[in-house]
């Protein structure tokens, strides 16, 4: 953890650095979010990044900041009550891929080797996705207007997904039905169970993974043989 100077130091010098990114969220909102509300969410990510960042080799502070940044913004959107239940669902989907992407940044980034590294990460922000906007009872602006066969493909996936989900650990799986399914932010469950947002932020990113896997497994066993 960075002395208090040196943390006052990166927010001062990166407060402009929060404000647009606050601005780059802000311009895909209803026009009557306030500006300053965003912006006041925005630094305090700033804040919370500054004092956690360590400064270990490889990482750049405004790549660590900005996914937490961008979270503490989306956590505000979240208290909030600007939206219908499906712009919210979108919101939420991504705040979730965020959440994912900070844990990610946290550590120095190592090259992508191959194909198979790539779609680890599309999978799992892929998996993310689908836990947000999954609402089979509810119409969202993607299923309107879908043809029979679309929707018995959203059901198949819908179906793959919760059963991928029961085969995870506990710990896993009620981390994700408290974040995706009761609206709790990570800073709240981690409240509930005495650990920081930071350690739930790691624990989010891992059931993504172990989701992905199971996902994995299920497709691969629901594709036709050749």
């Amino acid at each position: 953890m960075p002395e208090p100077s040196a943390a006052h130091r990166l927010i001062e010098s990166h407060r402009s650095y929060a404000h647009a990114i606050a601005g780059e969220i802000l311009r895909k909102l209803p026009s009557h979010v306030e500006k300053d509300d965003l912006q006041a969410a925005a630094e305090l990510g700033l804040t919370e990044a500054a004092n956690a960042f360590d400064g270990r080799p490889g990482v750049q502070f405004k790549t660590f900041a900005y996914y937490r940044i961008r979270g503490a913004v989306y956590d505000a959107i979240r208290k909030a009550t600007w939206f219908s239940r499906d712009q919210y669902k979108e919101i939420a989907a991504e705040a979730a891929v965020n959440n994912y992407m900070a844990d990610e940044s946290a550590v120095a980034p190592s090259p992508i080797s191959d194909v198979s590294e790539l779609d680890r990460h599309v999978g799992s922000v892929v998996a993310c996705y689908m836990l947000s906007l999954d609402s089979p009872e509810v119409e969202t602006p993607a299923s309107r207007g879908t043809s029979a066969e679309e929707r018995v493909i959203q059901q198949e996936w819908h179906t793959r997904l919760h059963a991928a989900l029961g085969q995870l650990p506990d710990k896993h799986r009620e981390l994700l039905h408290s974040y995706y399914f009761e609206g709790k932010s990570l800073e709240e469950i981690g409240a509930g169970r005495g650990l920081s947002k930071s350690w739930v932020c790691r624990l989010h990113a891992k059931a993504i993974e172990l989701l992905r896997q199971q996902l994995e497994v299920r497709t691969t066993l629901a594709a036709p043989a050749r």
